[in-house]
């Protein structure tokens, strides 16, 4: 080999390995803000597990030890676990044998996260807890959290524990996710506007509850999230995940397009309640048995949105449902 063709291969080596240190940055995920997020981008590595691997992402789970017996009247506690988002590395952060941890959601800014509906803060560097009685969802600076009660939207400090004059509303509803601007909430109503179910949005203000047109056929619909950059939102469409876009300048909140990857029952489970990376581009759910019960505690999986692969990443019977689990950060984003 002579010296000209020595050079240009040390200089393709030297590029490739460039190329790649650049594309494994570009993967491992970072938790800025505001969030950006590209849900349909193209996968990075085709292999699902692999590309999680290289995120860097964690999720935290509220976790029973085993299936309890129904036949029995079983009912088992659950705890809290951390784990690399491809499943590896399970660990348990809590071990509360006569009170069940559930509920876990982090803050938009991915420092801390809460639990039992916002009554634990835990500070995702160090894993210190302290009791704050605040509640399930975060507002976009991650100082408070916020509720919807009888007397109307309340606002808690998550540092001081205060709570805000209540803002009157028309109907008290469970809040469940409010958008990266803070102008607007989700929810679900039940037997509202003469429907069984509907996903439903206000003004984080108060005024008009407003709803969004229902999926097509009849099936329940509930549990819906937004993507960190409040511009898109998955629901449990009964049988599989929706996804369409949040537009709340257009009458029904939505262009009304949905996506459903991938529509199949047996992939999804019968009833699957999503959670968005920080990215948008992955969704965590509990995949419920097609022909079991809702009260069967499923295993976790992930849906990567782009393509609609799915991947498994804890065993059956040990997760419970209903947004039982949120991502954090990777563990060296999180270092003090």
């Amino acid at each position: 080999m002579n010296v000209h063709s020595k050079i240009a291969l040390l200089l393709a080596f030297s590029i490739a390995a460039t190329c790649y240190g650049e594309e494994n940055q570009y993967i491992r995920a970072k938790w800025q803000m505001p969030a950006v997020c590209d849900p349909f981008a193209r996968p990075r590595i085709q292999d699902l597990k692999e590309e999680l691997r290289e995120t860097g992402y964690r999720l935290v789970i509220a976790i029973h030890p085993k299936s309890p017996d129904e036949s029995k009247g079983q009912t088992l506690s659950r705890d809290l676990y951390i784990s690399n988002v491809d499943g590896t590395g399970l660990t348990q952060l809590t071990n509360t044998p006569h009170e069940d941890e559930r509920a876990p959601r982090t803050s938009p800014n991915g420092e801390f996260f809460t639990y039992n509906q916002g009554k634990y803060l835990v500070d995702v560097r160090t894993l210190k807890t302290k009791k704050i009685d605040g509640d399930y969802v975060w507002t976009p600076d991650s100082n408070s959290t916020v509720r919807c009660g009888r007397d109307g939207i309340v606002y808690t400090d998550i540092q001081t524990g205060q709570r805000s004059i209540p803002i009157p509303v028309n109907q008290k509803v469970w809040l469940a996710d409010m958008t990266s601007d803070g102008k607007w909430f989700i929810f679900e109503i039940r037997n509202y506007l003469g429907c069984q179910y509907t996903i439903d949005f206000m003004p984080s203000k108060g005024g008009e509850i407003r709803k969004m047109p229902n999926y097509p056929g009849d099936f329940g619909e509930c549990h819906p999230a937004f993507s960190p950059d409040g511009k898109w939102m998955c629901w449990n469409a009964g049988g599989g995940i929706a996804i369409r876009r949040f537009d709340p300048s257009l009458p029904n909140g939505t262009d009304s397009k949905i996506i459903s990857p991938p529509d199949n029952a047996e992939v999804m489970g019968q009833d699957p309640c999503g959670r968005w990376s920080h990215c948008g581009r992955y969704i965590a759910y509990v995949k419920i048995p097609s022909n079991g019960s809702w009260r069967v505690h499923s295993p976790l999986c992930i849906l990567r949105v782009a393509d609609g692969k799915t991947i498994t990443i804890s065993p059956p019977g040990w997760v419970g449902h209903h947004w039982d689990y949120d991502w954090i950060p990777p563990a060296s984003e999180s270092k003090p």
